[in-house]
Formats: C-alpha cells, sequence, structure tokens
C-alpha cells in the first residue's frame, strides 16, 4: 500500500491533521486491510510537504506547555497531479502473491511436525476471523460507503476464502504426515525435469522487471 497514495487520497476528500488521517483510516478499517504504522505516516506526511504536495491550511494553536501546535494539511495543485499518477501507477501493478508461509514451505519437512501443525492451525484460525470481520465490516457499511471501498472489502473476502481453502489443505497434509515427506529424485526424473524446464523457459520468461524491482 503506498502511503503517499493513501494521505493525498484522504486529502482530496477535505483538509485534514495528521492524527485525523490516522483515526480516518481506523474509522474505515482500513487497518484491517493495509499494514499500515504511524511513524511511517508521519513520515510521509513530512515528505510529501518538502516536496510541495501539501501545505499547511491552518495552524491551531494548542493549550498546555511544550505542546506543538496542531498543523492541518491540505493538498497542492501538484500533490492532485501527483495524486492521478499515484492512482494510475496503482491500477498498473499486477497481483504478485506473498504470503508468509510460502517462504517457508521448501523446508517444512525439517521442522517440528507438532509445532507445524499448531502454527498452521493458528493460521487458518486467524484467517477465518478475518474474513468474519470483514464480511461484518461490509454488511455494515456497505450501503453507506463509496462503491470502490466496498469492491475493495469484497476482493480482501474473497483472497481471504482463497487463503483459507489453502490453509485447510496445508492442515490436512500437516496432520497426515504428507505435508512433511520428502521426496528423492531418480537420474531419470533430473533429466526429465532439466528438459522440461528448459522448455518452460522459453514458453513463460521470467519477469525481470519484477525480479530486478525485487533484488
Amino acid at each position: 500500500m503506498s502511503m503517499r497514495l493513501l494521505i493525498l487520497g484522504l486529502l482530496m476528500e477535505r483538509e485534514r491533521h495528521p492524527y485525523e488521517i490516522r483515526q480516518t483510516i481506523k474509522l474505515r478499517n482500513w487497518n484491517e486491510c493495509f499494514k499500515l504504522r504511524d511513524g511511517s505516516l508521519y513520515y510521509a506526511v513530512d515528505q510529501l510537504r518538502q516536496d510541495g504536495l501539501i501545505e499547511a491550511a491552518e495552524v491551531v494553536a494548542v493549550p498546555g506547555d511544550n505542546r506543538p501546535d496542531k498543523t492541518i494539511y491540505r493538498i497542492t495543485e501538484s500533490g492532485r497531479e501527483a495524486f492521478l499518477l499515484l492512482l494510475e501507477e496503482q491500477f498498473k501493478m499486477t497481483s504478485f502473491p506473498q504470503h508468509p508461509l510460502f517462504l517457508a514451505m521448501p523446508f517444512v519437512r525439517h521442522g517440528h511436525t507438532d509445532k507445524i501443525e499448531a502454527l498452521v492451525l493458528k493460521q487458518l484460525e486467524d484467517c477465518e476471523m478475518r474474513i468474519a470481520r470483514m464480511k461484518a465490516i461490509l454488511e455494515l457499511k456497505g450501503d453507506l460507503i463509496p462503491r470502490g471501498s466496498s469492491l475493495m472489502i469484497e476482493g480482501f473476502i474473497r483472497f481471504g476464502e482463497t487463503e483459507k481453502t489453502w490453509l485447510e489443505q496445508l492442515l490436512a497434509e500437516a496432520r497426515s504426515g504428507k505435508l512433511f515427506e520428502s521426496h528423492q529424485m531418480t537420474p531419470e526424473q533430473i533429466e526429465a525435469y532439466v528438459v522440461g524446464l528448459k522448455e518452460f523457459e522459453k514458453s513463460y520468461p521470467p519477469d525481470t522487471e519484477k525480479n530486478d524491482k525485487d533484488s
């Protein structure tokens, strides 16, 4: 999630203080959908101000000793142009699943079976809870929020349901022991694999642009 897009988008609606931006995110339950840190939000506000994309609309004095003034920001014309570019760039991005368990899967056979099973079960329970929360949010707010926002929530629900199905399979194979089985390829299988890999790379060349960004 682009923090710059998030802040500029909210300022497209109206002027806001950074704390109000933070509270709006929570009120709209976006913290359920994206991993957002307060530190990165305030840092992004400072950067946007330095870049001339937002500016102080009003500075309100806060009563009390040693308490900083409250700065309310508005988006500038340059900020509006930057927002539109960020919005279009976000729509150009392609899906690239990054579930935290993916990196562990090739090595799972070396783990402690009981611990892995318990951890997969916890992942499944958390996934089910996320889906239930998002469904409750959609039922509560579905008719009150912009269509794009409701479709965002629907998308998270559907992705979550797919994750749930995969985790259920993972748990079943952990319980059966299949998940922890080793596999030794024969020389013939290795040779066939190498040939098949070359044909695969011809038909499906790697996404070098994505790899360059990740490296």
